[in-house]
């Protein structure tokens, strides 16, 4: 997995605009995964009145 990412970023390191597409995507992909962490931590510690 590591050598496939180590090949991809150096295909994407030659053109910027895929190097900051290649950094947003990863941003995206981290928040979808923060926000769900929230989400489910938000919905385990409700508390019910």
């Amino acid at each position: 997995m590591y050598v496939s990412l180590l090949r991809l970023y150096l295909e994407v390191a030659q053109n910027p605009l895929l190097y900051i597409g290649l950094i947003i995507l990863l941003m995206a992909s981290w928040g979808l995964i923060v926000a769900a962490i929230m989400e489910i931590a938000i919905r385990l510690f409700d508390v019910r009145d």
